[in-house]
């Protein structure tokens, strides 16, 4: 048998930094360069310029205000965003990123006025397209705003509810009623008009039609008075 002498005193061997990975404790900046996660974890990849390895791409989960199964809170940045990434036990490899940044290519939203006092009045949540939530606190507001057609929905504190549209339909199983800028139609199987104190038709022409029966009572009835 051959016998293996071993020096007990001797220096352990250097770890092998190849095999260690690369770490950092810290937040750094980033830039997103693919969406198309194809194992669907809500990942984006991202390049993290700070890492002399080019080929270091790693694809990074998203932090958001909530997730779960099937829900949560969905706002991805786009190829070519600027992005806030941290590390998991500082393990370059394992990227979350945290926030997305403004910069000078990429500037804040357009169309929110600048706070003439030092507490922000007005916020905003905006889409590439032009989709757009605007709350605005003094004076309150909520505006939905599609910029498409210059489509909107105005709510304002004083209980005013303004919609903006080129055409407007309702529908509720069968019953419809539709604005445009020719008119107003309401279809439906019955139409009843009712109010407690009077009831006001007035145009230049007024036809009633009926295919079976027309009925008109009241206490007193007027025609050409």
């Amino acid at each position: 048998m051959t016998s293996v002498s071993v020096d007990w005193l001797a220096d352990p061997p250097e770890p092998d930094e190849e095999q260690e990975p690369k770490r950092f404790y810290g937040v750094v900046t980033g830039r997103v360069i693919n969406l198309m996660d194809l194992m669907q974890l809500g990942r984006v990849q991202v390049q993290l310029p700070f890492i002399d390895d080019v080929d270091l791409s790693p694809w990074a989960r998203i932090a958001a205000p909530m997730s779960g199964p099937a829900c949560g809170v969905s706002f991805f940045p786009q190829v070519g965003d600027e992005v806030l990434v941290a590390f998991e036990q500082g393990d370059v490899n394992v990227p979350y990123v945290i926030g997305s940044l403004w910069n000078g290519f990429a500037p804040p939203l357009p169309n929110i006025p600048v706070p003439d006092s030092p507490v922000r009045t007005s916020y905003s949540i905006r889409t590439l397209t032009g989709n757009q939530l605007l709350m605005v606190e003094a004076p309150p507001m909520v505006q939905i705003l599609a910029p498409v057609a210059a489509q909107s929905i105005t709510m304002t504190n004083a209980g005013t509810a303004m919609l903006s549209a080129t055409s407007v339909s309702i529908t509720v199983g069968g019953a419809t009623i539709v604005v445009t800028p020719a008119g107003i139609q309401i279809a439906g199987a019955t139409l009843t008009l009712a109010a407690t104190t009077a009831l006001n038709l007035s145009a230049p022409t007024v036809n009633i039609a009926a295919t079976a029966v027309c009925t008109i009572t009241g206490g007193v009835v007027n025609i050409n008075p």
